[in-house]
This record gives structure tokens, C-alpha cells and sequence, in this order.
């Protein structure tokens, strides 16, 4: 009996509310180094800082990930325009569930709460944390699973205009096959091309 107790209590999720922002990707900064004048030497202070940021992993996600919590940030992707290339589209990841993310079994409920990031834990009437039930949660992945069957249809749509529109202009067809020889793009040629 204590065994399934034990199980029971492992699959135990809970949920978190985020800050404003939290959900959005991390700004993450680099060194670079600078080039080298004639003489050798280099340029201005010798190097720079660059921020970046890592799409595929949201700040509150990472922040749990580092306090040691195991946690599910519900989330979708989408098309959006490149600012630069407005011909062209990247992909890019939303929260699903804006404001809320589940924490599995948290070891340390003091430490859930002063992480950056969470906003509070969701609690009950009594003022104990609020498990949710595993249920709701496979519903939840279902309807994450369904954003993503919805984004790989508007994701063909896309590509499918995009090889459509670089038979016709020379521009878009020459940063297409840039893209394409540095592999950012791989876009499949369908029989529906073929033909057109």
C-alpha cells in the first residue's frame, strides 16, 4: 500500500503563476572577440558583448530547471514575420497557458517561491498547495498537440508560397538558396511544386 502511496505521490503536479514576462525567452549574453587592426593590435577594447536569445527556452523555465524542479511550460509555436526578410518567416515558441506553469513534486516549496520568475504557487481554500490531476493534464497535452498538427499545416502553407513566390522573383530565389546551403531553411519540394 505504501507503494502506491509513494507513486501516487510522485506523479503529484502543481501549479505555479509566473511574473509578466517570465515565459518569454531568456536574454542570454556572449563575449566576442574583435577584429585586429593592421597593426595587430585590437580594436577598441578587444571584444563585445552580445545578447542573444534562445528561443526554444523560456526564463521561468530555465530558473526552475537551475533550482532543481522538474517543470511543464505548455507551449505552442508560430510563424512570425523576419523583420529583415519579410518574405521570409521564423518560428517561434508562445506559453500556451499564459501565466501558469506545472511543477512535479517540488522538493523545496520556500525555494519555489523565491525563485525568479514565480509569482506563487496556487493554493486551495486552506492554503495548502493545490495538486492537479494527472487528467488535466494529458488534457492539456492534447491540446498542445493540436496547436503543433496546426502550425505544421500553417508551417507547409508557408513554405509552399515561399518556393512558389522565388520562381518569379530573382531576389527572394537567391537568399532562398543562401538559406538553404547554410541550412537554416530546409524546405522539401512537394509534387504540388513540380507541377506548378
Amino acid at each position: 500500500m505504501t507503494a502506491t502511496a509513494n507513486t501516487n505521490r510522485q506523479m503529484a503536479w502543481y501549479v505555479v503563476r509566473t511574473v509578466p514576462g517570465g515565459q518569454k525567452p531568456r536574454r542570454e549574453f556572449s563575449v566576442e572577440q574583435t577584429a585586429l587592426d593592421k597593426a595587430g593590435r585590437p580594436r577598441g577594447k578587444g571584444y563585445r558583448i552580445v545578447p542573444n536569445l534562445n528561443h526554444n527556452i523560456s526564463a521561468i523555465e530555465r530558473s526552475l530547471t537551475e533550482n532543481g524542479f522538474d517543470c511543464y511550460m505548455p507551449s505552442e509555436k508560430r510563424l512570425i514575420r523576419d523583420r529583415k526578410h519579410t518574405d521570409l518567416w521564423k518560428v517561434r515558441r508562445f506559453a500556451l497557458l499564459v501565466g501558469y506553469v506545472f511543477v512535479r513534486d517540488p522538493h523545496d516549496w520556500r525555494l519555489l517561491e523565491a525563485t525568479p520568475g514565480v509569482a506563487g504557487v496556487v493554493k486551495s481554500t486552506d492554503g495548502s498547495p493545490l495538486p492537479i490531476d494527472i487528467m488535466d493534464i494529458l488534457a492539456v497535452r492534447a491540446a498542445e498537440a493540436d496547436a503543433e498538427v496546426e502550425f505544421d499545416r500553417k508551417s507547409r502553407l508557408a513554405r509552399q508560397t515561399l518556393r512558389k513566390n522565388a520562381k518569379t522573383d530573382p531576389r527572394l530565389k537567391m537568399l532562398l538558396g543562401k538559406l538553404d546551403i547554410a541550412g537554416l531553411v530546409s524546405v522539401p519540394l512537394d509534387y504540388q511544386f513540380i507541377a506548378a
